[in-house]
């Protein structure tokens, strides 16, 4: 899933994350950091390693799921993308789609993880000609909604 369709209020700071992405060899990333993705990510595939402004961007696959980390210089976390499977999604969030988007199924989630807090944004399908992507806070709260 690579919609990023995002909330555009809660990822604006990121605008100069995103803007300049560079390919970089893994050599040149801090060890320190490389050591600490490899050790949290240990089945990590297919992974390629980016400059982003100021941030190392790290895009990988992790049990055929796809994952994006923006790491700060000093190898803090500023901010996590991640596709998640249905069964991960909070029990708020799940009855919240029952309720509201009847006859919809989820076709893909991303979770967004960022300054502490976090964001759903899921793909609904409706038969073959309805489609929605809507962001969810962790409490089922829709942040936004646009049809496909």
């Amino acid at each position: 899933m690579k919609n990023k369709n995002l909330i555009a209020v809660a990822f604006t700071a990121l605008g100069a994350f995103t803007v300049f992405a560079q390919d970089i060899n893994p050599n040149t990333v801090p060890a320190n950091l490389r050591h600490n993705f490899e050790q949290s990510y240990p089945q990590a595939s297919d992974v390629e390693w980016e400059m982003d402004g100021q941030a190392y961007k790290v895009e990988f696959d992790d049990n055929w799921l796809e994952h994006e980390i923006w790491y700060t210089t000093d190898g803090k976390t500023a901010k996590m993308e991640e596709e998640i499977r249905e069964a991960d999604l909070p029990q708020t969030i799940k009855t919240a789609i029952s309720n509201n988007y009847v006859g919809f199924k989820v076709d893909s989630i991303e979770k967004t993880t960022q300054n502490g807090a976090s964001y759903y944004e899921v793909e609904l399908e409706k038969g073959w000609s309805e489609e929605k992507d809507v962001v969810f806070d962790e409490s089922g709260k829709v942040l936004s909604e646009r049809n496909d």
